[in-house]
């Protein structure tokens, strides 16, 4: 399958696939652009990952102040949030859409989509930075992120006026 917008009726085209990969940052001469289970709408996802974010999101827990928090796995953007037995596979997770091909199969896939133009992610800068600088480039992520999916539907209706 490949990534496609909300409502595309022509999916199935090189052209659209290619311009589709290109544009949610997925080299599809280099990589296999997937599309996941999931039915909630990536913009709507997005900008309320980057609401809770944004509004300290990932400060330690109430609930488990000595476990140090995930990004992504820790929000309700999670299809597993707040559910240790962790039901659903993340192959079915929206956020898989954006991870390579060669790191799908991860145990937290998510961790693994690159963040910036040096290919850092959630998993390499949990590794290497603080936490502040972690935020911010997921901060930055998901603005740039959410600003292109916007163009990108905003194309069609642009065409539809023409």
């Amino acid at each position: 399958m490949y990534v496609t917008g909300p409502g595309e009726n022509s999916h199935s085209t090189a052209a659209r696939q290619k311009r589709q990969c290109t544009q949610w940052g997925v080299k599809p001469a280099t990589r296999r652009c997937t599309m996941s289970d999931d039915k909630r709408d990536v913009l709507d996802v997005l900008r309320f990952e980057l609401s809770f974010l944004e509004q300290g999101g990932y400060g330690r827990s109430v609930r488990t102040p000595w476990r140090p928090t995930s990004t992504f796995q820790d929000s309700v953007t999670c299809i597993n949030f707040n559910d240790p037995e962790r039901p659903h596979p993340c192959s079915e997770c929206l956020l898989t859409d954006f991870v390579p091909a060669e790191r799908q199969e991860e145990s937290v896939p998510c961790h693994h989509i690159p963040l910036n133009r040096a290919g850092e992610t959630v998993d390499s800068m949990e590794r290497q930075c603080n936490q502040l600088e972690l935020e911010e480039a997921v901060r930055n992520w998901l603005r740039a992120t959410i600003q292109r999916i916007e163009q990108e539907r905003a194309e069609p209706a642009k065409q539809q006026v023409s």
